[in-house]
């Protein structure tokens, strides 16, 4: 990361350091600076799990998650950060680099980078995850921080020269670019992946001897949608077995999950949920017994599922999505095997039910972000969700989606009016193929060097008057009638 200086100075700026995506973008980040000969200051609202890398990480209780709080705060919490990077840097950064400022995990967050802005301080905001995007109670607590909504709008998504935005998939730049950020202050910086790397075969399982055994990487969470993972159960159920790793940790999703528990033994399905939960394996046993890895998710932000398997020999199979799926194939992955759709006749379903399940999302959708329903949301959902009389089972919300499962259980030779997916493995060269294009285009050498253009261009444009992008032309990208789902919304 050389630059035409002495050398950069970094504050990366969140809330925490616990396991999760964003802490591994973090200490990705911190080990391309330091390599570059920079040097890095991580501030976070606590101190990092005791297994961590504690180097270069200063505690600010302040940072830490909140739902209250005012501008008065917010400016203490400003002069708490700089006192730390001056004790740690003898000066202020080139560059403040935070984490999810917008997603209201601390709602002071959004004032301190707009009082760091309007002093003229270089910014990244790098967003890996948005309020708009069906987190409608983080949306309502940002927005009930500011005594107006005026204050709201003239905080959120500040625009500057010296502002530069990140986002983890194209999906997310080009909403920012059409909401109005200028493009030359927008970066798409992808996730490093790490290579994933396992010592057992499908030969030596202790479990599914003469069958073969699909794994589904995920907390059983709903937007995982794991009545579809039921449903390829009773598809491929003869041949397959099936198993997600874990159960939710949050108490909101327990029981939901709880009723998927009850219906793969009512339907008597071969899949086993939260198969380490108790410890008995271990992740990287699991993954390299399994034959393949399948996805039934219906919302990722970096899709790391659709990755990381094919890093340790193994074919992911499943549900695309498009939105997300496109920067692999643009890479060259080869995702033929995924599937869009999984469609049945409508008309198995109680089309008045179907009809006030849409209307009930769609007002509870807008409700919650306060905003005002267009007249044709509903005709435009149905006309996204159902094609020449069919619908696609992935957008039904749970009691939906096991009255389907009963109905087939019931009478199986209904399958033939479902159109089945292939739950086809790729071959080895395939498989090959995907390992070194992941080595080439999503190695850490490839971040680094994406995070170093970043900074450069952070570093090398003038510094502007801050202003300041209208709220509602980032909610309008996410808040699309076209785009909500059962599981989601």
């Amino acid at each position: 990361m050389a630059e035409n200086r002495k050398e950069l100075k970094i504050a990366i700026v969140h809330y925490h350091l616990k396991r999760g995506g964003v802490t591994r973008v973090i200490e990705s980040a911190r080990s391309v600076i330091k390599k570059g000969g920079n040097r890095v200051l991580i501030l976070s609202g606590e101190a990092p799990r005791a297994d961590a890398d504690q180097e270069d990480v200063r505690v600010v209780p302040g940072l830490n998650y909140r739902k209250t709080g005012n501008s008065v705060i917010a400016g203490s919490l400003v002069e708490a950060l700089k006192k730390e990077a001056k004790e740690h840097f003898g000066s202020l950064p080139d560059v403040w680099h935070f984490h999810n400022p917008t997603l209201a995990k601390n709602v002071l967050i959004p004032t301190v980078v707009k009082e760091l802005a309007e002093e003229g301080a270089r910014i990244v905001l790098q967003l890996h995850d948005f309020a708009e995007d069906g987190r409608p109670g983080n949306y309502t607590t940002q927005r009930s921080f500011f005594d107006s909504e005026s204050s709201f709008e003239s905080t959120l998504y500040p625009t500057a020269k010296q502002i530069h935005y990140a986002t983890i998939n194209q999906r997310d730049h080009d909403f920012l670019k059409k909401a109005g950020i200028n493009r030359s202050n927008l970066h798409v910086i992808p996730n490093a992946i790490m290579e994933l790397k396992t010592e057992v075969g499908p030969a030596e399982r202790p479990f599914s001897k003469g069958k073969k055994f699909a794994l589904y990487p995920t907390r059983g969470i709903r937007r995982k949608n794991i009545g579809e993972l039921l449903l390829l159960a009773l598809i491929y159920g003869d041949e397959i077995d099936f198993a997600t790793t874990l159960s939710p940790e949050n108490p909101e999703w327990k029981p939901v999950h709880d009723d998927w528990c009850s219906a793969v033994k009512e339907l008597d399905l071969p899949v086993r949920l939260g198969i380490a939960d108790n410890g008995e394996y271990l992740f990287l046993d699991l993954l390299g017994w399994s034959d393949f890895v399948v996805t039934t998710s219906i919302g990722e932000g970096f899709g790391l599922a659709f990755l990381e398997p094919w890093t340790a020999g193994k074919s992911v199979v499943g549900r695309d999505l498009p939105e997300i799926t496109r920067d692999f194939s643009e890479n060259q992955l080869q995702l033929d095997q995924l599937y869009r759709r999984i469609d049945f006749p409508v008309e198995w379903l109680e089309k008045a039910e179907l009809k006030e399940a849409v209307e009930s999302m769609l007002r509870r959708s807008y409700l919650a972000y306060d905003t005002v329903l267009p007249k044709n949301a509903v005709k435009q959902t149905l006309k996204a969700w159902i094609k020449k009389g069919r619908i696609d089972f992935g957008v039904l919300n749970e009691a939906m989606q096991l009255q389907v499962l009963r109905k087939l259980k019931a009478d199986p030779s209904l399958l033939e009016s479902v159109s089945i997916p292939s739950m086809e493995m790729a071959d080895e060269e395939t498989i090959c193929h995907h390992r070194e294009v992941i080595r080439r285009a999503y190695s850490p050498e490839s971040y680094g060097a994406r995070l170093a253009g970043l900074y450069h261009s952070v570093l090398s444009g003038h510094v502007g008057k801050v202003s300041y992008l209208p709220t509602d032309k980032v909610l309008a990208r996410f808040l699309n009638p076209a785009r909500l789902n059962l599981l989601r919304n």
